[in-house]
């Protein structure tokens, strides 16, 4: 019975310690050094363009509109 109690204290602690990590960590706000600043530009740089070329693409499925028959021209 002793056993078991140690075990689920463990487990508790372990369960409180999580939340701690998770709970600091989501209070942080944007990157603080040049570095993060830098990679999140770019993502988002990123993020930006694939949307756009989504929109692309819905807009002018099989080419764009000056491609005529959808044929490559050589």
């Amino acid at each position: 019975m002793g056993t078991f109690v140690v075990l689920l204290a463990g487990i508790g602690a372990v369960c409180a310690w999580c939340v701690v990590v998770l709970v600091r960590r989501g209070r942080r706000g944007a990157t603080e050094n040049a570095d993060g600043l830098l990679i999140e530009q770019a993502a988002r740089l990123r993020a930006q363009q694939s949307r756009s070329a989504g929109r692309d693409f819905r807009a002018h499925p099989h080419g764009g509109p000056d491609s005529g028959s959808g044929r490559h021209r050589h």
